[in-house]
């Protein structure tokens, strides 16, 4: 059985003693249920930490056990998402998290519903890394999927992206996903509700983007980021 997980980000550590913030204290003491004496797993920047909690009415310290080193995820996949609606971007970056996505780049597309800047960016961005740390919890992954801030499709560089490039399409002209060979690095894209425009997707061909095939059936956008990053991983022989 799996010990509770947190993350370690917003706790600080002396002399091996942690103080554990009281977000992570509450769920830790009030759903999960430990106490004093109990063992938990610590997640920080790609290591897993072994924690034994010590508390003392609301304040909840852990004395640091070990701590070791994760295996560097591969594939090393590069998601461009176009920005979906709450609930399906919501369930996308889970499935990001879970399926060991390196990093996320959101774009503003054509077909994109959401727009947001400012002040009302800020508070989503937080939001989202906060979806992205409690995934990672629940997939016993160490690291967190970078998140860089949304950008227009039109203004985006793609020259710094790894040199295989898939792309999901909903044409004709698409090689199923599956007889795909998979790089230890790659770009996937993804678009958002209502697929790529035509304009998108010619632009996608031209960064070298190859347009695959999920399936037979059309899936909701978020299905379509669980389906491409798992076979991703599931088809790599590295």
């Amino acid at each position: 059985m799996s010990l509770p997980r947190l993350r370690l980000e917003r706790c600080s550590c002396e002399n091996g003693i942690w103080t554990i913030d009281a977000e992570e204290a509450h769920h830790l003491v009030r759903v999960r249920r430990c106490y004093s004496g109990s063992l938990v797993e610590g997640l920080l920047n790609g290591e897993k930490i072994e924690l034994r909690l010590e508390c003392e009415g609301e304040s909840v310290r852990a004395r640091e056990i070990s701590r070791s080193a994760e295996s560097s995820c591969r594939p090393r996949v590069v998601l461009l998402l176009g920005l979906l609606k709450n609930d399906q971007l919501d369930d996308a970056l889970r499935f990001c998290a879970e399926t060991g996505v390196y990093e996320v780049q959101l774009l503003f597309c054509e077909r994109s519903v959401p727009r947001c800047d400012g002040a009302k960016l800020a508070e989503k961005m937080k939001r989202w890394r906060k979806i992205l740390d409690e995934a990672t919890k629940q997939a016993g992954a160490a690291a967190a999927p970078r998140l860089a801030e949304p950008t227009r499709f039109d203004g985006f560089d793609f020259s710094g992206l790894p040199a295989q490039r898939l792309a999901a399409m909903l044409t004709k002209d698409t090689k199923p996903l599956r007889g795909v060979e998979i790089s230890e690095e790659l770009a996937i894209a993804i678009g958002p509700e209502g697929d790529w425009s035509p304009r998108e997707s010619g632009r996608l061909i031209a960064e070298g983007f190859e347009p695959v095939s999920l399936g037979a059936r059309i899936m909701r956008a978020s299905t379509a980021v669980a389906a491409s990053c798992a076979a991703a991983a599931m088809l790599y022989r590295g």
